[in-house]
């Protein structure tokens, strides 16, 4: 296209690529175009990164998608996008710091209770926008499909303001409570909750623990936090709204990114799916500088980063001073995620940067080992790469991802209260040097690429799907209209026990009667043959 060419200032090429985007986008909406409504709530890049190409590829599709969102794509191609920046919410993890949220040093009811604030107040906080308000405020139907992040309930009621269906998108496992709602099997010998950091298969101690869980789990939602949930959400959507949990049941679609490694093979109802692999075509690069340092560090190349959720003046004591001590022991070069690009005492093996292109990294045939967190995108990352690990998991899924991949061999994990210089530098040597790690990753690698179907092509598809159907009613599993103690057969067992309770007393009470009469027969023939005698 002679337009493109270089001669022409940039201006002029941003223009004739919009240009050309349009005609496309119109040729293409005029088949299939739709209005969407796209609300994705948690400040935290690693949640948003699953989400993003979601929203882009339903713009690339022809709909017009309004995003509310932390983190925008502010991609001016995108020309049928309205991006809504919500990013002043990440504040709220000053009012709410969840690192540490592991069950070793908290209680788990009370990592879900904060996980739900979080949600919450991002939610509150966001509804003070204009142009929030503003696109809430269209005529029943106006919306084709609502896409909202899943995990907190409040969101569903969207359902009932704006008249539309809605799909439900999480950017990781579902808690339990989710499941319940929508009739999947919440098993706590088979399906526990990830909060609880167990997997099956448990031990008996294990299984007890994970009822109590359970059984914990449940009533803090049904108690706490659904109705809290409800009355928030019928601030904003209508006190006319049906109860919140009625609202989450009536959801679509609800998907939830777990891959084949993570997955913890529970059987679906069929309007809950699963997707992944969506947020790994982001096309990074790094900078010459640190391509220099990668290349030429022949010895090989240790990537430490704790991902965005979790802050090094979140940790506790000499933590930071024991991280860079072990770090300054290794034979490698260090590339570090920190707040800072200087730090006193830093090593001359190890290179600070505030932000870094972790994909590119992570590619790079000299990185021998990555330390991490444990989230969720970071071990995809990893995985996909086939760079064995070392976890230091703080909150959240992390606990239950580093378990996973220890157990599957390609990772060892430290717990951060047991985190000191000599078993981080040991830990590291570890998994950099023996190649059975490096392996065992490989083996992860090629599971997880083997799919038939890419997660955002899944994802788009479906959400398709419900437009074309106005809903997907038809999908809704029976196991969602039923309370927990019919979903058990409480009642039939009930029903059971008590039938057998009252065979056994009539059984007792006949054989009573016969052994009587028994008696009595008994008693009058003897009395007769004395009499005869």
């Amino acid at each position: 296209m002679m337009f493109l060419s270089s001669a022409y200032p940039v201006s002029h090429k941003v223009f004739a690529m919009k240009f050309a985007s349009a005609v496309l986008l119109l040729l293409v909406s005029s088949v299939r175009g739709a209005k969407i409504l796209a609300w994705f709530t948690c400040p935290a890049v690693s949640h948003q990164s699953a989400f993003q190409p979601i929203w882009k590829a339903l713009s690339l599709r022809g709909h017009e998608i309004t995003v509310i969102t932390p983190n925008p794509l502010n991609d001016i191609l995108l020309i049928n996008l309205t991006e809504i920046d919500t990013g002043f919410t990440y504040k709220v993890w000053k009012e709410i710091d969840i690192s540490n949220m592991r069950r070793e040093i908290s209680n788990a009811f009370r990592t879900l209770y904060y996980f739900h604030k979080v949600h919450e107040r991002s939610i509150e906080m966001s509804l003070q926008i204009e142009a929030v308000r503003n696109a809430l405020e269209k005529p029943a139907g106006f919306y084709d499909l609502i896409i909202i992040e899943a995990h907190s309930p409040i969101l569903f009621g969207l359902q009932h303001k704006l008249k539309s269906p809605l799909v439900a998108v999480s950017s990781l496992g579902f808690f339990n409570h989710l499941n319940y709602l929508i009739g999947n099997s919440i098993h706590p010998a088979l399906y526990p909750d990830f909060v609880s950091e167990l997997s099956a298969p448990m031990t008996l101690l294990e299984k007890l623990d994970s009822l109590y869980l359970t059984i914990g789990n449940y009533l803090t939602n049904k108690f706490i936090i659904s109705p809290h949930a409800d009355a928030v959400a019928k601030e904003y959507f209508g006190n006319d709204m049906p109860y919140i949990e009625e609202m989450v049941r009536g959801a679509s679609v609800v998907f939830e990114n777990i891959n084949p490694v993570f997955a913890d093979r529970r059987p679906l109802v069929p309007n809950s799916m699963q997707f992944s692999h969506v947020s790994f075509s982001r096309n990074e690069l790094m900078d010459k500088d640190l391509k220099q340092i990668l290349d030429n560090a022949k010895e090989g190349v240790v990537y430490f980063s704790l991902g965005t959720n979790v802050r090094f003046d979140h940790v506790q004591g000499d933590v930071k001073k024991t991280i860079m001590e072990a770090l300054g022991d290794l034979p490698y070069t260090v590339i570090c995620k920190w707040e800072s690009e200087k730090l006193e005492g830093q090593p001359k093996n190890v290179h600070l940067r505030k932000w870094l292109p972790q994909q590119a990294i992570l590619a790079h045939p000299n990185v021998k080992a990555f330390v991490t967190q444990g989230g969720l995108q970071s071990a995809e990352e990893a995985i996909i790469n086939a760079v064995p690990l070392v976890v230091i998991p703080f909150l959240g899924d992390q606990p239950l991802n580093a378990k996973i991949l220890t157990s599957k061999g390609m990772a060892e994990t430290i717990s951060p209260k047991d985190l000191n210089r000599r078993i981080l530098t040991e830990s590291i040597m570890k998994v950099a040097q023996d190649e059975k790690y490096r392996n065992k990753a490989k083996e992860l690698r090629d599971i997880f690429l083997d799919q038939p179907q890419s997660g955002i092509d899944k994802v788009i598809w479906w959400c398709e799907y419900v437009i074309r159907h106005k809903g997907a009613k038809h999908l809704r599993s029976p196991a969602a209209d039923i309370p927990l103690w019919e979903y058990f057969m409480l009642d039939v067992l009930a029903v059971v026990l008590i039938a057998l309770y009252l065979v056994y007393k009539i059984t007792k009470v006949t054989i009573k009667i016969l052994l009587e009469l028994f008696k009595r027969s008994t008693a009058s023939t003897t009395s007769k043959k004395k009499k005869k005698n």
